[in-house]
């Protein structure tokens, strides 16, 4: 009726939208698909390809009819590899599968109900308080005999504080917790995310002074009282230096420590000397004192006892450091190193969501909310009348020919279980029980069965992901068509290319395209004044270059060639070293005092090479040297002439050129190699010939040596190996799609095509 009227009042333009929506409407249903083979495509698939890298600025207004060439080469290759049964195979399935998993996994958590608990963790974050509590502990696995007593007594505590009885009192009197009972309780600051979220939950409940009702967690029953609240004290990161002595040492031994770390720090307090040095000399925690004391972690107030909370929070500038603390690892040093504020949400946000899923208590809501939803969506029904007899009768005896075993019990859409796969259910998962725990928990047939239907709730919810996801249907698409085309690429293109023989072949037949120009073997020194251009050409002169790093000779006792506590020191910082700088080489030079044997030199730099050997250097960066009696450094303390020296060198200029650079920025470049022309503007501006010149450029002082001069030639196949893998793979696609286009026909109907892409 509408359509008549518009068309009376206004026939020309009714007529004319309604003869557009038609043909569009017809063209739409009717227009030609692109055809390779006998796979069509429709036209809205290829428009929704286009339109989407159209946004992403993949396709640009010049390229795109090799968007279109590129898109048919694509899908052929899909096509040959669905014509290859790759889909079937095993390994595909089995990525497939795995993929979807994964991806699979955040469509299946409720995460308005997540974000809502990362949110309220970070705005819990904000603040700290400090807490007192009474706690009434339960078995691991408490009967209900264990929880009534241990409720009745902690009820009986709490009834003393409602009557007026201080709480520090009773908290030593009847807390069972062993550490804070003799402090009135007090636990230190908490925030959140450390602790369970029942007791979390009731600690911020409350308010200075407040006490808590009775809170159960896993650890048994607890009261909770709210000492103070502060903001939260961000977080710190420290270095320490430390003078080990447990708390329950002789006298003697705490006397000795005490005098060593007040030693340590008069040397601190002096400056002569860095925080990192003296750590490195003096700290016993064998993990941080090559690292300068350095804690690999950041420090939460929470992470603290209270006394050390106070004292490493208070350190206001970076770098100073605390007097010396006792603690349970002995006395020790602080230095402040960095310390940063609560971070933002933003910031914070990814930490504190893996916190929230992977806390028990938490992902429990997550998932309980999730499931909730996915029962109510997917219909989930249990019937009642089957419920009663399936829990009634499970543990009787049963043939297997019992009636009720076939009677519908749960229903998810349109599929059903009965009570016997719910027996059967319950029966595997006793198994799985007994074979993890060596015992059978006591778990109700109602647990069993709520398990039982959340487990097939949930397998049809993650079945029916892509009709009820559009974005997860596209995304399991785009996987399953790059795995196609990176499976069929790899067996038809670089598996092929990989063959040695083809590659020969290949080579022998294009012999003429892969030639070596014109080139130069060349060293280039470029320096800001002649003085440092004359002292690095000296050092650069030959590899390995020498180095000006130096470490304290290692010492011997005498007539003894075994590594003392001393020597084993400098021999760590030694391998340190090594294993940092892989270019390092290291001479080793062993001495003896006169006195001495003169197998000693040899036997004490074989005692350090073998040291550094076991450790994992390789003994071709170490060269050995025996030079005796040769340069003593003592006629007094013959000692001292019981030694191994150690010398550096480098198989990389760039540690030559840092030495430099160090002292004066930018006064050195240097670099050495194979050279053609166009690479190097200092060696376009001279004549290629074998030769050593020096000149200045741009005010600089250049010293140039040629010392190979090599004529064009053809490559050896060695030389040319990876051009050669280059260009055959080119050569296999090109082959590959010509065949391609053979076997599947390509029919494009390019008014269309033309019009989408306009």
């Amino acid at each position: 009726m509408r359509i008549r009227k518009c068309i009376g009042m206004i026939p020309f333009k009714c007529t004319l939208w309604f003869l557009c929506l038609i043909s569009f409407t017809m063209w739409g249903q009717q227009a030609a698909p692109i055809q390779l083979g006998n796979k069509k495509i429709p036209l809205t698939v290829f428009e929704k390809d286009y339109r989407r890298l159209l946004e992403s600025d993949s396709i640009k207004s010049g390229n795109k009819q090799k968007f279109l060439s590129d898109y048919i080469d694509y899908q052929l290759k899909i096509l040959a590899a669905e014509d290859a049964k790759i889909p079937e195979s095993p390994a595909f399935i089995e990525e497939y599968q795995s993929f979807r998993k994964e991806l699979a996994s955040p469509y299946l958590v409720d995460a308005e109900k997540s974000e809502a608990l990362v949110k309220q963790a970070y705005e819990r974050q904000k603040i700290e308080k400090q807490l007192a509590h009474i706690l009434v502990k339960l078995p691991v696995t408490p009967t209900v005999g264990d929880t009534l007593i241990a409720y009745q007594k902690i009820d009986n505590i709490r009834k003393k504080i409602l009557a007026g009885e201080p709480f520090e009192d009773l908290a030593k009197k009847y807390s069972e917790d062993e550490i804070s009972a003799p402090k009135g309780g007090n636990i230190g600051y908490y925030t959140s995310l450390q602790s369970q979220y029942s007791f979390e939950n009731a600690f911020y409940g409350i308010d200075k002074g407040q006490i808590s009702g009775i809170v159960r967690t896993s650890t048994g029953y607890h009261l909770i009282k709210i000492l103070d609240v502060r903001p939260n004290q961000g977080k710190i990161r420290l270095a320490h230096i430390l003078v080990s002595v447990p708390v329950n040492a002789p006298a003697n031994l705490q006397v000795d420590a005490k005098n060593r770390i007040d030693q340590v720090q008069k040397y601190l307090e002096k400056g002569e000397e860095s925080f990192d040095l003296i750590c490195k000399n003096y700290s016993e925690d064998p993990y941080s004192k090559a690292r300068g004391g350095e804690l690999r972690r950041w420090y939460f107030s929470s992470d603290l006892s209270e006394e050390l909370q106070n004292k490493l929070f208070s350190i206001q500038r970076l770098g100073d450091y605390t007097e010396p603390i006792r603690t349970n690892l002995g006395w020790q040093i602080f230095k402040l190193l960095d310390k940063k504020p609560l971070l933002s949400y933003d910031e914070m946000a990814e930490f504190l969501r893996q916190k929230v899923v992977t806390d028990p208590e938490r992902s429990a809501i997550i998932r309980n909310s999730f499931m909730r939803r996915v029962k109510e969506e997917n219909k989930v029904s249990i019937d009642s009348a089957a419920e009663k007899i399936a829990i009634e009768r499970f543990s009787l005896d049963r043939t297997g020919d019992e009636f009720y075993l076939k009677m519908p019990l749960l229903k998810v859409l349109e599929k059903t279980w009965t009570i016997q796969e719910f027996y059967q259910f319950v029966i595997d998962q006793q198994k799985k029980k007994l074979k993890s725990l060596g015992y059978l928990p006591s778990i109700s047939m109602s647990s069993w069965l709520e398990q039982f239907a959340d487990l097939h709730s949930l397998e049809q919810e993650e079945k029916n992901l892509e009709n009820k996801y559009p974005a997860f249907r596209d995304q399991m698409q785009e996987f399953f068509e790059g795995n196609l085309y990176s499976k069929i690429v790899d067996q038809e293109i670089f598996e092929k290319s990989l063959d040695s023989l083809s590659q020969q072949a290949y080579y022998k037949s294009h012999q003429a395209q892969f030639t070596m120009p014109l080139r130069v073997k060349a060293k280039i020194i470029d320096a800001d004044t002649p003085k440092t251009l004359s002292e690095a050409s000296e050092l650069l002169s030959k590899a390995p270059y020498p180095m000006n790093k130096r470490l304290p000779d290692v010492s011997f006792a005498l007539g003894k060639s075994e590594l003392n506590d001393a020597a084993v020191k400098i021999s760590q910082e030694l391998f340190m070293l090594m294993a940092k700088n892989r270019d390092y080489i290291i001479e080793l030079a062993g001495y003896h005092d006169a006195s001495e044997a003169d197998s000693m030199s040899d036997s004490r730099v074989n005692k350090l090479v073998n040291y550094l050997v076991k450790k994992g250097i390789s003994s071709t960066r170490i060269n050995e040297k025996v030079e005796g009696t040769l340069k003593p450094v003592s006629t007094s303390d013959k000692s001292k002439n019981a030694r191994v020296a150690i010398k550096f060198y480098s198989q990389s200029m760039e540690d030559v050129i840092k030495r430099f650079n160090a002292i004066k920025p930018k006064s050195l470049i240097a670099e050495e190699g194979y050279y053609v022309k166009g690479q190097n503007a200092l060696l376009d501006g001279i004549a290629w010939e074998v030769g050593k010149q020096t000149k200045e450029v741009n005010g600089r002082q250049v010293y140039i040596e040629i010392s190979q001069l090599e004529p064009e030639r053809l490559k050896r196949f060695d030389e040319s190996r990876s051009s050669v893998i280059r260009d055959l793979q080119v050569q296999l696609e090109k082959d590959w799609l010509s065949n391609l286009k053979q076997r599947f026909p390509v029919v494009l109907p390019m008014e269309e095509l033309n019009r989408i892409m306009q």
